[in-house]
């Protein structure tokens, strides 16, 4: 895959970079609302914040969502910038897989935004907006194979784990910053209770997801979507590894009020954060410029190809069963 992407183009490299940017600030926005829901240590001041970076990051997530149609486009249409402004080709892509997807991204965005509103249900409705902008990931890419219905609630399950796992970022950094240790050391404490059955949820959602897709075999290394996905797992690695710190050391040292502690929880909030970060970036790479080794043709087709089927240009046409010229799926 490396040597795919030393040899991209700049579209590929934009279609990556949108991507990245999509999942970060999707999965900032829904966290932040599961977050919010599901801590209970959290006082006034963390939920009015983790209000209005869920606000603020559902926005971005829903410019850059109805970003990637254009940038979609001129995938389709080899790269050109006509293709990006070509109302047909746009209107091809808003009704393919992407559309769906996007459309019922954007719903659940719209809802997060009631996280604004002082009623006591509207933390709720939120957190279904959280629901919905996960379940969005289900419906185009990877998750079209089958079992797509399987392959749809393990993708779900993955996303709102990572998501509950990101927005806790914000809280922790904000509690530990502060220096109070009647606050930080028992949020700390009860995030690192509930991250335990969240780390569950991930590595089983995973697993089964890995093997659904025929890529949890020694041969599937050898295959650049293996190879990426090894890297994906090392990083995770070094996520769950500085967690486990945190959870044996730095939690008590919290609660004991140790001097210090608070500001190696930041530090280790923030290699944590970047390790995420790379994971996101290594996923958006990987799902442009490869698809695992399991994956049906049918579901390639679908995904990716289907926003192209009888798609034709005053000047070129795009058929469904060739690949465009860099050979990418941009999933």
């Amino acid at each position: 895959m490396l040597a795919t992407l030393t040899s991209a183009d700049a579209l590929t490299w934009m279609s990556i970079l949108v991507k990245a940017l999509t999942y970060a600030t999707t999965l900032v926005a829904a966290g932040s609302v599961l977050v919010a829901c599901a801590l209970r240590r959290l006082d006034a001041e963390m939920r009015r914040s983790l209000a209005r970076i869920a606000v603020v990051s559902a926005l971005a997530a829903a410019a850059l969502s109805l970003l990637r149609f254009p940038v979609r486009a001129s995938f389709l249409m080899g790269g050109s910038l006509d293709g990006a402004l070509d109302p047909a080709i746009l209107g091809m892509v808003a009704d393919g897989p992407l559309g769906t997807s996007v459309t019922l991204r954007l719903i659940g965005l719209a809802l997060i935004l009631a996280i604004l509103f002082p009623w006591r249900r509207a933390q709720w409705v939120a957190a279904a907006g959280a629901m919905v902008v996960a379940a969005s990931f289900a419906f185009r890419g990877h998750a079209l194979d089958e079992p797509r219905v399987l392959l749809g609630l393990l993708i779900t399950v993955h996303i709102l784990g990572l998501a509950f796992w990101i927005g806790a970022f914000a809280p922790l950094a904000q509690a530990s910053a502060r220096g109070e240790a009647d606050i930080a050391g028992p949020l700390a404490q009860e995030f690192g209770a509930k991250a335990l059955w969240v780390v569950g949820a991930l590595v089983a959602a995973g697993a089964l997801t890995l093997l659904l897709f025929g890529a949890a075999t020694p041969t599937a290394l050898a295959t650049p979507y293996g190879q990426a996905f090894a890297v994906k797992l090392a990083l995770f690695a070094g996520v769950l590894s500085l967690a486990a710190l945190n959870k044996m050391y730095l939690t008590r040292a919290l609660l004991a009020a140790t001097p210090g502690a608070g500001s190696r929880l930041r530090r280790s909030i923030g290699i944590e954060a970047a390790l995420v970060g790379a994971i996101l970036l290594t996923t958006a790479a990987v799902t442009t410029v490869t698809s695992p080794p399991g994956l049906s043709e049918q579901a390639i087709l679908s995904g990716e190809r289907q926003d192209a089927m009888a798609a034709c240009h005053p000047t070129r046409c795009y058929h469904p069963n060739q690949t465009d010229r860099s050979g990418r799926y941009d999933t």
